[in-house]
């Protein structure tokens, strides 16, 4: 298999496992979290993300969504090649500057959000 054939295998894996994971919310293990568990937290925040896309789609959401600035995502890759002795080695590094949500993003977020702090939940980040 040649170097350039690997590159192109690793990166589009690479891309493709990346940007197939939504982003979700992670909970602070508050009471409430506690109480309802694993299953059904996931349940409400499963339901919260589903507000979110419903509200995305009404007037009110889209003009929101339009109204934010939306920033730029960056995210460089950078590939390695070297030989040592008689092993190819592969080095791969994923670095990024300041990434800046969408309109869209951020609207889904807060929603979400303010969502689950309604049920008792307090949200402590997000997690692509």
């Amino acid at each position: 298999m040649t170097k350039s054939l690997v590159t192109l295998l690793f990166s589009i894996a690479l891309i493709t496992s990346c940007s197939s994971t939504p982003s979700r919310p992670q909970l602070y293990p508050n009471q409430v979290a506690k109480d309802r568990g694993p299953d059904a937290s996931k349940q409400d925040i499963d339901q919260c993300l589903k507000e979110a896309e419903d509200y995305l789609k009404t007037p009110e959401g889209k003009k929101l969504k339009d109204s934010i600035n939306p920033g730029s995502v960056s995210t460089s890759v950078g590939f390695g090649f070297g030989t040592g002795g008689s092993g190819i080695g592969l080095g791969v590094g994923t670095g990024g500057g300041r990434s800046r949500l969408s309109g869209e993003e951020q609207v889904r977020r807060n929603f979400t959000n303010q969502c689950l702090v309604n049920k008792g939940y307090q949200v402590v980040g997000w997690e692509n």
